[in-house]
């Protein structure tokens, strides 16, 4: 393994450490202020139930927030955003450590400090409750191992490595099967590496990958292979999108910034015309290609989400790396300028906004309807559910009639409590808690107003009485009013 990093000066090594403990610190306090987002929320309470696979994910991340209530007894967010905060720093270390191998020290250190200021990145995968910051890390991970220069020589041992990140990255997110694409074109386009396929060792990388990702196809396997067509139908449909990729570029250039997107789109495309020449340049533009080209060119059939191509582009940050750790003095001034600006005025806006998610302080100036509402607490509401008595009788259950606000009552109401989702995609909670196993039971319906008599639920139960008002509540406001309606003898 190249030496890069030991070597590196120790000006050098000290920016590091400050910009991870910097980051992490930051990131740290975030957790700290932020409500769980719709995802955490939904993930959390899933994770109750401990499964080999999921609905929407493969298990990692399920597993990683199941062992953390286990083993501290909490579901307090910012407990179980902890992992994830250590998982952020983890890959600001790795993303150093693959500029540093493969070019060097200043280049990995770019590296870092652009994880570091890229929103997507740096606050939201390097923070949250989300299979991204595992999968970041496995997949960095995998590019360092990789960097190995002479891998048809390389111990056996460093390949059953190479097989168990691999594995944790399919087991993080199904986009880990992209990264070990990525990874074969590199070793099967050089011949060099190419060499290293007549060993025993990439074969046995191959069978602990295929081993460690076993939950997943087992699970899928005896659930109708329910989550591989949820994530094979998301990206179908029936009318072409000729401003599609242009639109998920634009996305990816808000979640990224410009000024970090751009230049790393630039050191991509020439890393991909320079070929397979120039090693590193070569493995990190073959990990950051399939990602990014396959969720850009899919929105020509339909919209995606902008985080779908992201993970491919953290392998572009070591190209960009080295292109800033080669700059010439006047560029290398102003890269240093944008970097530290971008942090100063970055980190102050997302901690007011996360403050304001959390208190609404703002909302005397703002009003309550800012877009902050969709990410506050439901704590009250669930202090009103019980509060009221309309949780307290034995056998009821809550039930919203879509995933996000199930997911949403099912964190807060803390697994004392069952909650359905009375919904045709009810995602996870269709085997977390299948109507079928509550008939006779009372049911709390919770809903936006004017819905819960649109929907005809009044079929389902012997007994339903008039939806009343309830509201979610921030600093005594209502921020999202909703009703409530109670039936008894439910008909699934």
């Amino acid at each position: 393994m190249p030496s890069a990093a030991a070597k590196a000066p120790q000006s050098i090594r000290t920016a590091l450490l400050v910009i991870l403990l910097l980051t992490t610190l930051f990131r740290h306090g975030l957790a700290a202020l932020l409500p769980p987002i719709v995802d955490e929320a939904y993930v959390i309470g899933v994770a109750r139930q401990l499964s080999l696979s999921y609905f929407d994910h493969p298990p990692l991340h399920f597993w990683l927030i199941r062992l953390t209530m286990a083993l501290t007894g909490s579901e307090d967010i910012l407990i179980l955003r902890l992992p994830f905060v250590a998982l952020g720093t983890l890959t600001g270390f790795l993303a150093y450590r693959v500029g540093a191998a493969l070019f060097s020290a200043k280049a990995g250190l770019w590296a870092a400090a652009l994880f570091a200021i890229a929103p997507v990145f740096g606050v939201a995968h390097g923070t949250f409750v989300l299979p991204d910051g595992p999968l970041l890390a496995a997949g960095l991970a995998l590019a360092l191992l990789l960097t190995h220069p002479n891998l048809d020589r390389a111990p056996l041992g460093h390949w059953l490595m190479v097989g168990f990140v691999a594995g944790l990255g399919v087991l993080a997110k199904y986009h880990g099967v992209l990264f070990i694409l990525g990874a074969f074109v590199f070793l099967i386009s050089r011949r060099e590496d190419r060499r290293a396929l007549a060993a025993p060792g990439p074969w046995a990388a191959a069978l602990i990958a295929a081993l460690l990702t076993l939950p997943i196809l087992v699970w899928n396997a005896t659930h109708d292979w329910a989550g591989f067509g949820f994530q094979l139908g998301r990206n179908q449909g029936g009318t072409l999108r000729l401003l599609g990729p242009v639109e998920s570029l634009l996305q990816q250039a808000g979640y990224l910034l410009p000024w970090v997107m751009i230049p790393a789109g630039l050191a991509v495309i020439a890393a991909l015309r320079s070929g397979p020449g120039n090693r590193g340049r070569w493995l990190l533009a073959l990990l950051a290609v399939p990602p990014i080209l396959i969720f850009t060119l899919a929105t020509f059939a339909k919209a995606g989400l902008p985080h779908w191509p992201m993970p491919g582009w953290v392998f572009a940050l070591p190209l960009l790396g080295e292109r800033l750790a080669a700059a010439g003095p006047r560029l290398g001034r102003w890269a240093r300028r944008i970097g530290i600006g971008t942090a100063v005025l970055l980190a102050p806006l997302v901690l007011v906004f996360a403050l304001q998610a959390r208190t609404g302080w703002l909302d005397p100036v703002l009003g309550p309807e800012t877009a902050t509402r969709e990410i506050a607490s439901w704590q009250s509401l669930a202090e009103t559910l019980r509060s009221d008595g309309a949780v307290a009788e034995p056998r009821t259950f809550v039930a919203a009639f879509d995933w996000i606000r199930a997911g949403e009552l099912n964190y807060v109401l803390g697994g004392r409590v069952p909650v359905l989702c009375l919904c045709d995609q009810p995602h996870h909670f269709r085997w977390l808690n299948p109507p079928g196993d509550f008939a006779g039971w009372r049911g709390v319906l919770v809903d936006k107003p004017g819905n819960l008599a649109k929907r005809g639920v009044a079929g389902s139960f012997d007994t339903l009485t008039t939806p009343s008002a309830i509201a979610v509540t921030r600093n005594g406001r209502d921020i999202i009013s909703l009703e409530m309606a109670i039936g008894a003898g439910f008909r699934p």
